[in-house]
């Protein structure tokens, strides 16, 4: 059966897949390129489907946009510390889609919607995808890449359930379609349940405060925990706290697998004499954002108030994280939202029973669970070869003993370096997927075992715009083969490296080995570097007090081809 062929194929428009395809196309003009995606509309977690009115980014504006176009805001449009709702990204991003042009064909004539990839299979050189939904057709690929991201398989809680329960259950990620009529004084849900410590589940309260509606709020003692929630404000140049932390200045002292420290740093890391003065600087932030939430001491706070005290720590990232934009996030939820510790152990017709025999008054419960990191169109085997997460027991005795002596080796490199990370809080416990092997991608992006796929957007930052972009560009220059692994045995070793570091750095939230969480400058100036691109660097007094903002990338394209050439297919 003869299949319709490109010669890239990308899954999911998203901020990653949406920002390949323009550094692809910007370098590879006449690329036959489309992008598949399987829901109705662009934009993964910024897409029409999922915004709803208290959903705000979490990064000022300079930092939330690509390179080459600039986002910009109605003179009307509410900010604080220039954090703004979501809506404007989504807008962004349509904006964007049209206006990007290659050969007579826009980024958006090159996306179809509901299109979802079903299974990939490998046929000699090329990929074919089977797809479902819309297209319902088969394509064939010469280079396949995976930008389909974290948040595309809701993680969805499983609990006891009487037969007489009536309360839908709804996830994070279909709120933004329902939040109206959820939210409409006239509606039938009037005691709204949150479940879930995070970001997304604190958004889901807010709004559901400011509806007037009746909350609760259960955080599970067998999950994560509360997010530690950080405060936007910032001083001096800065707009905003994500602003002050995205500086190299900022970064200094914090550990990082993608940048040597200086000197001078290193040895206040090895020195015990030092430690007291440098634990005082690393972990400030864990001090500083429980201190500004006043957990405990906060007038006219409900008794439950006290259970969203974190032990989570912004250091070890061992738990949610996130910012609040709204000054009256904390009073409200404070004195008007029941919070619950507990476990879901059963219902009844309208309430949700804890483990401790507490009733929750439910008439639906809002889901802020988190997401499964899988790619379900890969077969375990597909998943095995080319190095994601698998069951330690589909390598074989050879390479688990090869695995595990590069990992140790890899992991005693980084206590000497660093001995701090010796000693992590005693509840960092790993979180999901502790029981698979990390995931052995060069750089979080390339597989070992075969250059024609890349996987893009999995690997965890603080700023995914410009994280996105970075990878967009080294993964051009990989496929062009202007950056080139490194020879079998020295890959294995670095990313080995690159698992062991997650996995010390981050000890709950790095298990899969490709957490950067608090490398972003490092991370994303190295595979510019990498790709032999250097105009993204301001200068050394501007690269150390200035932030990573998107408007550094904006010369890197037309560095890119001044360097190589616009490409042709094939």
């Amino acid at each position: 059966m003869e299949h319709p062929q490109v010669d890239v194929a990308i899954i999911g428009a998203g901020l990653a897949g949406i920002v390949f395809a323009r550094f692809y196309l910007d370098t590879h003009p006449e690329c036959r390129l489309t992008i598949l995606e399987k829901d109705r509309c662009i934009g993964g977690v910024w897409s029409a489907a999922r915004v709803f009115d208290a959903f705000w980014v979490q990064s000022p504006l300079r930092m939330t946009s690509f390179s080459d176009v600039a986002l910009q805001l109605p003179k009307d449009a509410p900010k604080l510390y220039d954090t703004f709702e979501a809506k404007y990204v989504t807008q962004y991003l349509e904006d964007y889609v049209d206006s990007h042009v290659y050969n007579g064909s826009s980024l958006r004539s090159r996306i179809h919607l509901n299109a979802e990839v079903r299974a990939v299979e490998k046929i000699g050189n090329e990929w074919v995808l089977q797809v479902g939904g819309a297209m319902r057709q088969s394509l064939r690929c010469v280079k396949l890449a995976v930008a389909s991201g974290l948040t595309s398989s809701p993680n969805m809680p499983n609990f006891p359930r009487s037969h007489d329960w009536m309360a839908p259950k709804l996830h994070h990620r279909d709120f933004g379609v329902h939040s109206k009529k959820i939210l409409a004084t006239s509606s039938a849900y009037k005691n709204i349940t949150v479940l879930g410590g995070g970001k997304s589940a604190a958004d889901m309260v807010y709004a559901s405060v400011k509806a007037r509606k009746n909350v609760n709020w259960i955080v599970r003692k067998t999950g994560e925990g509360p997010g530690i929630f950080m405060n936007p404000a910032a001083t001096g140049r800065y707009r905003n706290n994500a602003e002050a932390g995205a500086t190299q200045k900022a970064a200094t002292l914090n550990p990082s697998g993608f940048h040597p420290m200086p000197e001078w740093a290193q040895m206040l890391h090895q020195s015990v004499s030092e430690r007291t003065t440098l634990d005082s600087q690393l972990f400030a932030s864990d001090r500083r954002y429980k201190l500004w939430a006043n957990y405990r001491g906060r007038e006219g706070a409900l008794p439950g108030f006290r259970e969203l005290e974190p032990k989570a720590s912004f250091f070890w990232n061992s738990g949610p994280v996130g910012m609040i934009q709204h000054d009256d996030f904390w009073n409200l939820v404070s004195q008007k939202v029941n919070v619950y510790r507990g476990d879901l152990s059963g219902t009844t017709t309208k309430s949700i029973i804890l483990n401790d025999g507490r009733e929750v008054p439910t008439d639906i419960l809002l889901c802020g669970t988190g997401w499964d990191a899988n790619y379900p169109f890969l077969s375990s085997d597909q998943v095995f070869e080319l190095g994601l997460p698998h069951d330690p027991c589909k390598d074989s005795e050879d390479e688990r003993q090869s695995w595990d002596a590069l990992m140790d080796a890899a992991d005693r490199e980084i206590l000497k370096q660093y001995p701090v990370l010796a000693r992590p809080p005693p509840d960092c416990k790993p979180i999901g997927g502790a029981s698979l092997t990390p995931a052995r991608l060069y750089h979080g992006i390339a597989s070992l075992t075969d250059s024609s796929i890349i996987f893009l957007g999995r690997a965890r930052m603080s700023n995914n715009f410009r994280g996105a972009e970075a990878q967009a560009i080294w993964a051009t220059a990989y496929w062009d083969e202007h950056v080139t692994l490194p020879p079998f045995k020295q890959a294995q070793r670095e990313v080995a490296y690159m698992n062991a570091f997650s996995r010390r750095r981050y000890p709950s939230r790095g298990v899969d080995g490709v957490n950067f969480h608090t490398d972003l400058v490092w991370y994303t100036d190295k595979l510019s570097c990498e790709a032999g691109l250097t105009s993204h660097r301001k200068g050394w007094w501007e690269d150390g007090e200035e932030p990573c903002l998107a408007s550094d990338f904006k010369d890197c394209k037309d560095e890119y081809v001044a360097k190589y050439g616009s490409k042709q297919p094939g």
